[in-house]
Protein backbone atom coordinates (compact mmCIF):
# COMPACT_ATOMS: atom_id res chain seq x y z
CA UNK A 1 0.00 0.00 0.00
CA UNK A 2 1.05 3.65 -0.52
CA UNK A 3 2.82 5.53 2.62
CA UNK A 4 0.27 7.78 4.12
CA UNK A 5 2.20 10.60 3.79
CA UNK A 6 2.01 10.29 -0.01
CA UNK A 7 -2.05 9.70 -0.05
CA UNK A 8 -2.26 12.84 1.48
CA UNK A 9 0.18 15.06 -0.80
CA UNK A 10 -1.15 18.06 -1.64
CA UNK A 11 -1.42 18.19 -5.42
CA UNK A 12 -1.79 22.18 -5.41
CA UNK A 13 -0.73 25.13 -4.33
CA UNK A 14 -4.16 25.80 -3.25
CA UNK A 15 -4.09 22.39 -0.69
CA UNK A 16 -1.13 22.96 0.90
CA UNK A 17 -1.32 24.18 4.57
CA UNK A 18 0.90 26.35 6.22
CA UNK A 19 3.50 28.00 4.86
CA UNK A 20 1.34 31.20 4.37
CA UNK A 21 4.06 33.49 3.60
CA UNK A 22 5.60 31.30 0.87
CA UNK A 23 2.01 30.95 -0.78
CA UNK A 24 0.82 34.54 -0.68
CA UNK A 25 4.54 35.40 -2.51
CA UNK A 26 4.30 33.03 -4.66
CA UNK A 27 0.77 34.34 -5.51
CA UNK A 28 2.64 37.82 -5.91
CA UNK A 29 4.94 36.43 -7.96
CA UNK A 30 2.37 34.84 -10.13
CA UNK A 31 0.21 38.01 -10.77
CA UNK A 32 3.31 40.23 -11.19
CA UNK A 33 5.81 38.33 -13.85
CA UNK A 34 4.37 34.29 -13.36
CA UNK A 35 6.10 30.93 -12.77
CA UNK A 36 6.78 30.34 -16.39
CA UNK A 37 10.81 30.95 -16.63
CA UNK A 38 11.75 31.19 -13.66
CA UNK A 39 13.93 29.83 -11.20
CA UNK A 40 13.39 28.68 -7.88
CA UNK A 41 15.67 27.81 -4.92
CA UNK A 42 13.25 25.63 -1.70
CA UNK A 43 15.39 25.25 1.08
CA UNK A 44 13.89 24.08 4.62
CA UNK A 45 13.70 21.33 7.00
CA UNK A 46 13.03 17.43 5.96
CA UNK A 47 10.31 16.58 5.08
CA UNK A 48 8.51 20.40 5.53
CA UNK A 49 7.23 20.41 1.87
CA UNK A 50 10.06 21.24 -0.57
CA UNK A 51 9.51 18.69 -2.80
CA UNK A 52 5.50 19.25 -2.36
CA UNK A 53 5.65 22.51 -3.61
CA UNK A 54 7.77 22.07 -6.10
CA UNK A 55 5.57 19.56 -7.78
CA UNK A 56 2.91 22.09 -7.14
CA UNK A 57 4.38 24.62 -8.90
CA UNK A 58 5.26 22.50 -11.73
CA UNK A 59 1.53 21.65 -11.93
CA UNK A 60 0.66 25.48 -11.93
CA UNK A 61 2.46 25.90 -15.63
CA UNK A 62 3.10 22.54 -16.88
CA UNK A 63 1.98 19.34 -18.02
CA UNK A 64 2.95 15.83 -16.45
CA UNK A 65 4.32 14.81 -19.58
CA UNK A 66 6.84 17.99 -20.05
CA UNK A 67 8.02 17.98 -15.81
CA UNK A 68 11.16 16.10 -15.23
CA UNK A 69 11.88 15.70 -11.44
CA UNK A 70 15.64 14.01 -10.38
CA UNK A 71 17.52 13.85 -7.63
CA UNK A 72 20.83 16.33 -8.17
CA UNK A 73 23.01 13.36 -8.36
CA UNK A 74 21.55 12.11 -11.81
CA UNK A 75 22.14 15.78 -13.22
CA UNK A 76 24.79 15.56 -15.77
CA UNK A 77 26.68 17.30 -18.83
CA UNK A 78 24.39 15.42 -20.99
CA UNK A 79 21.43 15.52 -19.32
CA UNK A 80 21.40 19.41 -19.63
CA UNK A 81 22.34 19.05 -23.13
CA UNK A 82 18.90 17.32 -23.56
CA UNK A 83 17.23 19.68 -21.15
CA UNK A 84 18.55 22.63 -23.55
CA UNK A 85 17.51 21.40 -26.76
CA UNK A 86 14.03 20.63 -25.56
CA UNK A 87 13.21 24.31 -23.89
CA UNK A 88 14.82 26.08 -27.43
CA UNK A 89 10.90 25.56 -28.83
CA UNK A 90 7.45 26.51 -27.25
CA UNK A 91 6.04 22.82 -25.76
CA UNK A 92 2.83 21.81 -28.13
CA UNK A 93 0.97 21.42 -24.93
CA UNK A 94 1.25 23.39 -21.55
CA UNK A 95 2.72 26.28 -21.13
CA UNK A 96 6.49 25.45 -20.50
CA UNK A 97 9.21 22.59 -19.49
CA UNK A 98 9.69 21.94 -15.70
CA UNK A 99 12.55 20.53 -14.00
CA UNK A 100 12.38 19.56 -10.57
CA UNK A 101 16.31 18.86 -9.07
CA UNK A 102 15.74 17.27 -5.18
CA UNK A 103 18.38 17.24 -3.24
CA UNK A 104 20.40 19.78 -5.10
CA UNK A 105 23.42 20.08 -3.15
CA UNK A 106 24.68 17.25 -4.73
CA UNK A 107 25.04 19.07 -8.36
CA UNK A 108 28.71 18.31 -9.59
CA UNK A 109 30.64 21.89 -9.92
CA UNK A 110 30.96 21.29 -13.45
CA UNK A 111 26.73 21.05 -13.73
CA UNK A 112 26.46 24.28 -11.66
CA UNK A 113 29.04 26.22 -13.40
CA UNK A 114 27.13 25.02 -16.51
CA UNK A 115 23.61 25.98 -15.10
CA UNK A 116 24.81 29.90 -14.62
CA UNK A 117 25.39 30.00 -18.41
CA UNK A 118 22.07 27.76 -19.75
CA UNK A 119 19.72 29.72 -17.02
CA UNK A 120 20.07 32.69 -19.42
CA UNK A 121 19.39 31.04 -22.37
CA UNK A 122 16.46 33.56 -24.05
CA UNK A 123 14.56 30.23 -24.85
CA UNK A 124 15.14 28.15 -21.38
CA UNK A 125 14.30 31.54 -19.58
CA UNK A 126 11.06 31.48 -21.83
CA UNK A 127 9.76 27.88 -22.61
CA UNK A 128 10.91 26.20 -19.09
CA UNK A 129 10.73 26.55 -15.05
CA UNK A 130 13.43 24.93 -13.03
CA UNK A 131 13.17 24.01 -9.27
CA UNK A 132 15.89 23.14 -6.45
CA UNK A 133 15.25 21.73 -3.62
CA UNK A 134 18.00 21.09 0.00
CA UNK A 135 17.67 21.27 3.23
CA UNK A 136 18.92 23.98 5.07
CA UNK A 137 22.38 21.90 5.55
CA UNK A 138 22.43 21.17 2.35
CA UNK A 139 22.54 25.01 0.74
CA UNK A 140 25.57 25.27 3.33
CA UNK A 141 27.26 22.47 1.88
CA UNK A 142 26.71 23.82 -1.77
CA UNK A 143 28.27 27.04 -0.53
CA UNK A 144 31.10 25.74 1.25
CA UNK A 145 32.08 23.16 -1.27
CA UNK A 146 31.40 24.95 -4.45
CA UNK A 147 32.94 28.07 -4.90
CA UNK A 148 30.65 29.09 -8.00
CA UNK A 149 27.80 28.50 -6.16
CA UNK A 150 27.02 31.75 -5.22
CA UNK A 151 26.98 33.53 -8.64
CA UNK A 152 24.32 30.57 -9.71
CA UNK A 153 22.22 30.82 -6.79
CA UNK A 154 22.04 34.71 -7.28
CA UNK A 155 20.05 33.31 -10.36
CA UNK A 156 17.43 32.01 -8.42
CA UNK A 157 14.24 33.05 -6.23
CA UNK A 158 14.82 32.16 -2.64
CA UNK A 159 11.67 30.64 -1.15
CA UNK A 160 12.74 29.30 2.77
CA UNK A 161 10.43 27.01 4.94
CA UNK A 162 10.76 27.59 8.35
CA UNK A 163 9.14 26.32 11.35
CA UNK A 164 6.71 29.01 12.39
CA UNK A 165 4.06 28.91 14.71
CA UNK A 166 1.29 29.70 12.26
CA UNK A 167 2.70 27.16 10.29
CA UNK A 168 2.98 24.15 12.72
CA UNK A 169 -0.38 24.58 14.03
CA UNK A 170 -2.04 24.58 10.51
CA UNK A 171 0.00 21.20 9.81
CA UNK A 172 -1.03 20.07 13.49
CA UNK A 173 -4.82 20.30 12.56
CA UNK A 174 -4.26 18.84 9.36
CA UNK A 175 -2.89 15.93 10.87
CA UNK A 176 -5.65 15.70 13.68
CA UNK A 177 -8.05 15.87 10.82
CA UNK A 178 -6.52 12.88 8.82
CA UNK A 179 -5.95 10.75 11.91
CA UNK A 180 -9.76 10.96 13.43
CA UNK A 181 -10.97 10.04 9.49
CA UNK A 182 -8.65 7.54 10.13
CA UNK A 183 -9.93 6.27 13.47
CA UNK A 184 -6.29 6.35 15.20
CA UNK A 185 -7.22 9.74 16.81
CA UNK A 186 -7.22 9.86 20.51
CA UNK A 187 -5.61 13.22 21.35
CA UNK A 188 -6.25 17.34 21.02
CA UNK A 189 -4.58 19.05 18.59
CA UNK A 190 -2.22 20.57 20.89
CA UNK A 191 -0.74 16.89 21.05
CA UNK A 192 0.07 16.93 17.02
CA UNK A 193 1.87 20.16 17.63
CA UNK A 194 3.82 18.12 20.02
CA UNK A 195 4.24 15.75 17.61
CA UNK A 196 5.26 18.20 15.34
CA UNK A 197 7.99 19.90 17.16
CA UNK A 198 9.37 16.74 18.41
CA UNK A 199 9.82 15.73 14.90
CA UNK A 200 11.54 18.90 13.76
CA UNK A 201 8.48 20.17 11.73
CA UNK A 202 9.16 16.59 9.45
CA UNK A 203 5.27 16.18 8.08
CA UNK A 204 6.39 13.04 6.76
CA UNK A 205 7.71 11.32 10.07
CA UNK A 206 4.80 12.55 11.33
CA UNK A 207 2.42 10.99 9.19
CA UNK A 208 4.23 8.06 9.67
CA UNK A 209 3.92 7.60 13.38
CA UNK A 210 0.25 8.55 12.89
CA UNK A 211 -0.19 5.46 10.30
CA UNK A 212 1.48 3.57 13.20
CA UNK A 213 -0.83 4.20 16.09
CA UNK A 214 0.99 6.63 17.80
CA UNK A 215 -1.92 9.08 18.61
CA UNK A 216 -4.15 6.79 19.74
CA UNK A 217 -5.40 7.55 23.66
CA UNK A 218 -3.21 4.76 25.33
Amino acid sequence: MTALYETQRPKTLSEICGHTKVLKRLSVLKRTTGLVGQVFWITGPSGMGKTTIARAIANEIAEPTLTQEVDAQDVTMDALRDWERVCQLRPLFGACHCFIINEAHGLSSKVVSRLQTLLEDANVQRYSTWIFTTTNKGEKLLFDSKMDACPFLSRAIPVKLEIEEDTINAMAQKLHDVATELEVNGKPVSAYVDLLFACDGNMRLAYQKIAFGEMLDQ
